[in-house]
């Protein structure tokens, strides 16, 4: 899940069409609901083989397969929408629906709290059927689908950061001038591998969000892996390095979906000892691992801890 500002967000720049009309054309089905996960408001046209305004009142949970154990259930989708409504998250998720149109097929589920009158007065959901056939674009469109692989490629998709190996090539390219310039970098790796696995997605989602918010504009974010973000810093010694981390450990956690438990490996990069990215990219993920040691070793397993790389 991702928590965004509890502020009731600015109403979206529609002219002539509501967010459902929009959300209708992108998805199998777009619509509200009240905290009890009721429909109240859908999409025009039919939905999911049947008119929209015969679903309202209906609830969203009715419409699961229950004979899929591995996806959630009637009542785990219940908790996900208090979930969303109580705490002020957005959720993504499969499940299998049992409805005419698309009966026990796979489908796609997006949950965003909706606001009235400043407070959370339901959701707003997207439903996207994952085995529907594909619709074929003509030809003119295949250069600009194309170029949109080819930006999959430069960022992550879920947190919009630089993927590890575009991240690599950018602190590359700004090493030879720390060199003349006589000035050292850090790298830091933040990570969250105890999320449970189901939380990770909204974890670096939200610790995304929240890094963009606190660095420097010329500083580097990136997505090294699942449970792994990275952050590059020029003109950063060890002993500043040290100390945003011990920030970060204090200050980022509270922050995240049940206060995920954080561990930082900072790698100081210093000016002439000829280290390429590669290199300053292993000692973060060494350092990392190290701080997740200790962090195990603590008692109280809601301590994040960090740790600096030590030469020799």
């Amino acid at each position: 899940m991702t928590s965004p500002s509890l502020n009731a967000p600015a109403p979206l720049d529609l002219p002539g069409a509501s967010w459902l009309t929009v959300g209708a054309m992108l998805a199998d089905l777009a619509f509200e609901t009240d905290p009890l996960g009721r429909f109240t408001n859908l999409g025009p046209g039919r939905a999911l083989g049947r008119p929209a305004a015969e679903w309202r009142g209906q609830e969203l949970a009715s419409l699961l397969d229950t004979g899929c154990e591995s996806l959630p259930g009637a009542a785990e989708l219940r908790d996900i929408i208090t979930t969303v409504c109580t705490e002020c998250m957005a959720w993504h998720g499969q499940l299998r629906l049992n409805v005419p149109e698309g009966a026990g097929r796979l489908h796609r589920l997006s949950l965003a709290p909706r606001f009235a009158g400043g407070r959370i007065a339901g959701t707003y959901g997207l439903l996207f059927d994952l085995e529907a056939p594909e619709i074929a674009l003509p030809d003119r469109h295949r250069e600009e689908l194309e170029a949109g692989y080819r930006l999959a490629a430069v960022l992550d998709v879920e947190t919009g950061l630089w993927t590890a190996r575009v991240f690599g090539e950018e602190i590359s390219r700004r090493l030879d001038r720390l060199d003349v310039e006589e000035q050292p970098g850090t790298l830091f790796y933040l990570g969250f591998a105890s999320a449970p696995a189901e939380l990770r997605m909204a974890v670096a989602m939200r610790l995304a969000e929240e890094l963009r918010d606190i660095v420097r504009p010329t500083d580097l974010l990136g997505r090294i892996d699942e449970t792994t973000l990275g952050l590059w810093c020029d003109n950063m010694d060890h002993l500043t390095g040290g100390e945003r981390a011990a920030r970060f450990c204090a200050t980022l956690p509270p922050l995240l979906p049940e206060r995920t438990r954080l561990t930082v490996g900072v790698a100081p990069r210093w000016a002439g000892r000829g280290e390429d990215a590669s290199v300053v990219m292993e000692h973060a993920m060494i350092t990392l691992r190290l701080a997740q040691l200790a962090g195990e070793r603590q008692p109280d397993e809601a301590v994040s801890s960090w740790k600096v790389w030590q030469s020799d």
